[in-house]
């Protein structure tokens, strides 16, 4: 009996420690977000940095980040269309987790011109092509 009081006691502990108020997830859920833009940003930074001497390509790629993020705002619309109010206290860490997926796939795709494709992919375009022309 005493080993399983412990155990209930061990238990009730470890899950307090892990319980968040709604305001800490919705904080968490924000910083998560501004860490994942931020990384959008440094591997966007980088490309341009890297392809400088293609203007073409740079000129191309901010507008494609221009209208990606036109893009991420109305999906985020899209997912939740009614006023904030509607969706409760948890609102905002959906909405931040929702704009920390759009944000990781999109660095994922902007990450190929740093990384590359494999070799004799003969649909690369610009990728990898870094000279002006």
């Amino acid at each position: 009996m005493k080993s399983l009081f412990i155990f209930l006691l061990l238990i009730t502990g470890s899950a307090a420690a892990f319980a968040q108020s709604q305001g800490e997830m919705n904080k968490q859920a924000g910083q998560e977000y501004k860490d994942a833009d931020k990384k959008l940003n440094e591997i966007y930074q980088l490309i341009i940095k890297d392809y400088a001497a293609n203007k073409a390509f740079i000129q191309n790629l901010k507008e494609a980040q221009r209208i990606w993020i036109q893009f991420r705002d109305a999906q985020v619309k899209a997912m939740y269309p009614a006023a904030t109010k509607t969706y409760g206290s948890v609102f905002p860490m959906c909405k931040a987790n929702y704009l920390t997926e759009l944000t990781h796939q999109r660095t994922e795709a902007l990450r190929v011109w740093l990384n590359g494709l494999p070799q004799g992919d003969v649909c690369s375009g610009s990728i990898g092509d870094k000279q002006a022309h």
